[in-house]
């Protein structure tokens, strides 16, 4: 009888401590976004985790998009969140002196993440992300 409690209590205690394979997503990502107008867009995600917040920069470039763009702009992740393998974070963008938010949200799969873009228009864009080193 001992035996099977033993068997019993490991089996939870690994269903308990894994309900969704918690991943890490720090590190250097690099991000692609099929953009508004076309051509895909890509950024430089730089991630750190502590527990379920996720704080880091996002180096995004407006260079070439229609009116002239301002070049690259590192954005500060804000409102970040990791709940297992789901995530969901905010950057601000500024352009011509207008700020909008960006979000994102998506799946991480090992070296892999993939989601949706949020911004002021409504509707989403699919990227996706794969870890850098």
């Amino acid at each position: 009888m001992n035996m099977r409690n033993l068997s019993i209590t490991l089996l939870l205690s690994a269903a308990i401590a894994s309900p969704g394979a918690a991943q890490d997503l720090t590190g250097t990502w690099e991000i692609s976004t099929q953009g508004g107008r076309g051509g895909p867009q890509t950024s430089t995600l730089v991630l750190a985790q502590d527990g379920e917040t996720l704080t880091g920069t996002m180096t995004f470039s407006l260079s070439g998009r229609g009116g002239g763009g301002s070049g690259p702009q590192e954005l500060a992740v804000s409102n970040g969140t990791v709940d297992g393998n789901s995530f969901n974070f905010t950057v601000t963008l500024s352009f011509q002196g207008n700020s909008f938010d960006l979000s994102y949200s998506g799946t991480v799969d090992g070296n892999e993440m993939s989601g949706t873009r949020g911004g002021p228009r409504g509707g989403g864009q699919p990227f996706t992300g794969e870890k850098q080193g």
